[in-house]
């Protein structure tokens, strides 16, 4: 017996109320409905490459657990994917990517002796530690809409291998001994030798922890990502990774000297050179008159979408509820799992708002075709088929 797992984009998985001028006719739900079973029917079909359902399939065997394994690995991943593009497009689409923002920046405070040269304490070949002062920022904790990490990562002749690959952490405040000291956040891979350049890293969920709990501000480490051991596939051998220094040189970080040859006037001048590349934090951060406005907006329009929707939820514009069982609705027995799935749809009538200086509108888009509410997110569905 041979089993697929397979996954499509199929149908909608929410939908918006769309407030738009609407003549529409009573809706039939159970006419509606029927045709919505159809039109799924087919788009499953095409969605897998057929032409029309399998003729000959034998009644639902067990199956095996290595294809179940397969089947809940791949869904979870698709829902952690969903979950990621989901919280993501809700911040670009929310008000704030929309109105302006002030930007701070927040050097990071020095803590070498003036003529920037490490001394032998400070000195760590593995990784190096950041830390920022961000307590003046704390009135404004709730405004905080991004922050990022940049540092300069400078030229390094001296390096003993041209290209590493380096991670950013956040120091956590470790509770006991099983504790995890950091938390990942980013990598990246450099080309030590090659020309200077800035590095970013959005560190907006550190930053929003530190001026929410000021005691949880430890830093950020820059380290080398070194695995324990390097397989090597020509002789199958295994090869302990515990020499590989971190050869990455960071403005305001490094002492010149680690990564500069030449006499002291070529040092100085190297120096100079770098002195406005520090470390830094930039915060945006939205205006607080900008943020209560804003606020105040978002909980007036949410409160007449949901009176709207559900005073007559009949012949109002809404989200309509839809759970497909594939046995049941479509006759099939040739898809083991899922049994079924939302396919949520929007139907009813749609009036728009006026308000009242809009009459010339109102008589314009009475000359124009008729909007009409749509989908606003679609999903994978992963199914196990015969």
């Amino acid at each position: 017996m041979h089993y697929c797992v397979l996954s499509a984009f199929l149908l909608l998985h929410l939908v918006t109320v769309a407030l738009s001028l609407s003549t529409c006719s009573t809706l039939d739900m159970d006419q509606f409905m029927r045709k919505r079973i159809e039109a799924i029917r087919g788009q499953i079909l095409s969605k897998l490459k057929l032409t029309s359902p399998p003729e000959d399939y034998p009644e639902p065997e067990e199956v095996p657990p290595e294809v179940i394994s397969i089947y809940n690995s791949t869904r979870d991943l698709l829902q952690e994917k969903a979950s990621r593009r989901a919280a993501a497009c809700e911040r670009e689409r929310s008000d704030e990517e929309y109105y302006a923002k002030e930007v701070y920046k927040i050097d990071m405070p020095p803590f070498f002796p003036s003529e920037n040269a490490i001394p032998p304490t400070f000195y760590r070949p593995y990784f190096r530690i950041v830390r920022f002062d961000v307590s003046a920022m704390e009135k404004n904790a709730s405004n905080l809409v991004k922050a990022e990490f940049r540092v300069f990562r400078l030229q390094n002749p001296k390096a003993r291998v041209a290209e590493q690959r380096i991670e950013l952490y956040q120091i956590l405040k470790s509770k006991d001994l099983t504790s995890p000291t950091q938390r990942y956040i980013d990598s990246k891979v450099v080309k030590t030798r090659a020309e200077g350049e800035w590095l970013s890293f959005d560190v907006t969920d550190a930053v929003h922890e530190w001026l929410h709990h000021k005691d949880r501000n430890l830093g950020f480490k820059i380290s080398l990502h070194c695995p324990c051991c390097t397989f090597v596939p020509s002789n199958n051998y295994i090869i302990p990774n515990k020499s590989e220094e971190l050869e990455a040189r960071f403005a305001g970080i490094d002492g010149t000297s680690t990564y500069t040859s030449g006499d002291q006037k070529t040092i100085k001048s190297t120096r100079k050179k770098n002195s406005g590349k520090t470390p830094h934090l930039l915060l945006m951060l939205l205006p607080s008159y900008r943020l209560e406005s804003q606020q105040s907006n978002r909980r007036k329009k949410r409160a007449l979408d949901a009176a709207y929707c559900f005073r007559n939820v009949q012949d109002n514009c809404c989200l309509r509820p839809l759970y497909i069982d594939f046995k049941r609705d479509l006759g099939w027995k040739w898809i083991h799992e899922p049994k079924g799935y939302n396919a949520n749809f929007c139907a009813g009538a749609c009036p728009y708002l006026w308000s009242s200086d809009t009459q010339h509108s109102r008589v314009s888009m009475g000359l124009t075709h008729l909007f009409c509410a749509g989908p606003a997110n679609m999903y994978l569905l992963t199914v196990i088929s015969q």
